[in-house]
């Protein structure tokens, strides 16, 4: 006859619905305001259940409750375009765990629920992986397992020391933990692709350039990359992070040349590249193809898998999907090339309009036959007129370029970047703009830079005989400081307060250590691939392969995992173990326990010896009959061990005097 199953206690689901709580907290990041509002209705609802000790909820009504739940999922899959992100199936999952806690009536039910809350525990590790989350996984993976012992051993609350046991399973995981994490490093490429709804896309830096697009970004806080650069700090000014260069204009917005970005040569590694400066990039997802590299990029590591257009662009084989590490080598000095005819055709051509633009950009070459004075000509107008950088421009008219040259004469760096190539075209300079990142902020503590979305920029190059391509940035003539301090410097009191810059110093020396702990979790952990592992092996010294090496650290563990079995032992009686060490003690002051003498009998023979502990002795003495020979319940088994062992203590202070 099959026996009935246990039911839960109300303790028990109080267990259950917390630890569902914390398992489903820090979904809410990545969960849309909606869903997690319904899983935080459905888990009120559990607790006030609990709470009044209410009977749980029919099954008609959880089938309706289920039903509303597929509904709201489908609404939800029909507005974000017919596609299941992987944010909606772990709202899904999620929802029906606490669906099934609304029917967890026996322990079978628990034991599933509790199954589940570690796949609910995987699933947050889908979107990224923080340090932070996995000491708070490892923290809650912990207190699952706690209350799954429980569940299935409820004496075990007084009969174990439960978070001691759960340390040594621990310490026993790590080193074959460490072996294996070393042994195997994170795969170059995913196995498979999860979906991702359209909502949670990373971008940044765009491939057009219209008024207002970079400004999008500079509001942003995100983090868009993070470089160390071999040698001393360089200054701000120095710091221009290349992405893309835009030639096509259109009167309203900036596109790159699609010929010109299909001439696509492998990019040249770093190890056979000349001389320069080596900078290590982490480039947060973008879901982009193109790689930032310092100013003029000479080279890209191997693994990065990218090739190099004819403007010097670098851009990966697939788009940027994870977060990714890569060497580069850079040079701040433009090299000296000729300027082919089609390409000077390119960086001169113009769209028809703005009559007034064109007839100062004519006054100029007119009056200057040197190009490089006409730059100059077009940097003394930005410098000297009335223009103002903002990050609130007014709207320009139809004709951009003489809206703001001539009228609102307000804008932030792409107005003065598109605005620029348009005079220098104009005047019969070749030039085109380039967009990127301008700046970053220098973490002292990890030595290394933190280039935010906010720190997106747009900038101009001009072609000089002789010189070749030169950077000219005309946001630098109306606001220096924007260049040289960051966005702060220049725009004030527009600056929003989340500006790390405008923190005070003791709060951003914090945000620079925790910036640190992020960063070498990143390095070591997140992007500890084929390469890193090889070069963490050549740095312990060991020229041995991947292979004999897994072999050899495996055995070793092997070994050690026997060892338990070699120097196997009785499980520990806390009952026992605590009557020893009172027996012991007894035993330094003169007083052996003989083998065959009885506690009672020891008891009354100790106190006529030692009559300053008598009280103390024949106390721990009771409690110890009454722990061993007797038939306590749970709650008073507790009492008595906490007794005998504050009688223990008070026998040796007494003993001590």
């Amino acid at each position: 006859m099959k026996p009935a199953p246990r039911p839960l206690r109300h303790e028990d689901h109080g267990l259950l619905l917390g630890q569902l709580a914390l398992v489903l907290a820090p979904q809410a990041r990545t969960l849309p305001v909606a869903v997690s509002l319904l899983l935080v209705l459905l888990l009120a609802w559990r607790w006030l259940l609990w709470r009044r000790r209410a009977p749980l909820p029919s099954r008609w009504m959880l089938g309706t409750t289920a039903l509303l739940v597929l509904l709201v999922a489908c609404a939800l899959v029909w507005q974000d375009g017919g596609g299941i992100g992987r944010e909606l199936a772990v709202a899904l999952l999620g929802a029906f765990v606490i669906l099934k806690l609304l029917e967890c009536r026996a322990l079978s039910d628990a034991t599933l629920v509790t199954q589940l809350s570690f796949y609910l525990l995987l699933t947050l590790y889908l979107s990224d992986q923080p340090f932070w989350l996995a000491l708070y996984s490892l923290a809650i993976g912990a207190w699952v397992l706690r209350n799954w012992l429980l569940l299935h051993h409820p004496e075990a609350r007084s009969r174990l020391a439960i978070w001691p046991l759960l340390g040594r399973m621990a310490l026993l995981g790590l080193p074959w933990a460490l072996a294996l994490f070393v042994l195997f490093p994170r795969l170059e490429h995913p196995l498979w692709q999860l979906p991702q709804s359209a909502q949670s896309g990373t971008t940044g830096i765009s491939d057009t350039m219209r008024p207002g697009s970079v400004g999008q970004l500079i509001r942003s806080p995100e983090i868009a990359l993070r470089a160390e650069i071999a040698g001393p700090p360089l200054p701000a000014a120095a710091l221009y992070w290349r992405a893309l260069v835009l030639w096509e204009y259109d009167g309203t917005t900036w596109h790159p040349s699609r010929l010109r970005r299909q001439q696509l040569a492998p990019a040249a590694g770093v190890a056979g590249s000349t001389a320069g400066i080596d900078i290590s990039i982490t480039l947060e997802p973008s879901r982009q193809r193109w790689l930032f590299v310092l100013d003029r990029g000479q080279a890209l590591s191997a693994g990065a898998e990218a090739a190099i257009t004819a403007d010097g662009e670098f851009m990966a084989r697939r788009p940027v999907e994870q977060r990714i590490r890569y060497r580069t080598r850079s040079t701040l000095t433009p090299p000296a090339q000729a300027l082919p005819p089609a390409t000077l055709r390119l960086a001169l051509s113009l769209p028809p309009g703005n009559p007034r633009a064109r007839a100062l950009a004519a006054q100029w070459a007119q009056r200057h036959a040197d190009p490089a004075a006409r730059v100059q000509a077009a940097l003394r107008l930005f410098a000297a007129a009335p223009f103002a950088y903002t990050l609130a421009p007014p709207p320009l008219g139809a004709e951009q370029i003489d809206s703001f040259v001539f009228d609102t004469r307000r804008g932030f760096c792409e107005h003065y970047a598109s605005s620029f190539v348009f005079l220098m075209r104009a005047a019969g300079v070749p030039a085109r703009v380039v967009t990127g990142y301008q700046g970053g902020e220098y973490n002292p503590m990890a030595n290394h830079y933190v280039v935010r979305q906010s720190d997106a920029h747009a900038w101009a190059e001009v072609w000089l005989d002789g010189r070749g391509w030169i950077r000219v940035d005309p946001t630098s003539a109306v606001a220096p400081s924007r260049i040289e301090q960051g966005l702060d410097a220049v725009v004030g009191s527009e600056a929003a307060d989340w500006r790390p810059s405008r923190q005070p110093g003791w709060l951003k020396d914090l945000r620079w250590a925790y910036e640190g702990m992020v960063y070498t979790w990143q390095r070591w952990v997140l992007q500890y691939d084929h390469a890193r592992q090889q070069r963490l092996l050549q740095a312990l010294g060991t020229s041995v392969g991947a292979g004999p090496l897994l072999a050899a650290v495996l055995g070793m563990l092997c070994l050690l995992a026997l060892v338990p079995l070699w120097r196997r032992r009785a499980p520990a009686d806390p009952v026992g173990a605590a009557y020893a060490r009172f027996c012991a003690a007894l035993a330094r002051h003169g007083c052996t326990r003989a083998p065959a003498e009885g506690p009672q009998e020891f008891a009354a023979r100790a106190s006529a010896r030692l009559p300053a502990a008598g009280e103390a002795i024949a106390a721990v003495s009771a409690a110890y009959i009454s722990l061993r020979y007797g038939d306590l319940p749970a709650d008073r088994h507790a009492q008595a061990l906490a007794s005998m062992r504050a009688g223990i203590r008070r026998a040796s202070a007494a003993l001590r005097r």
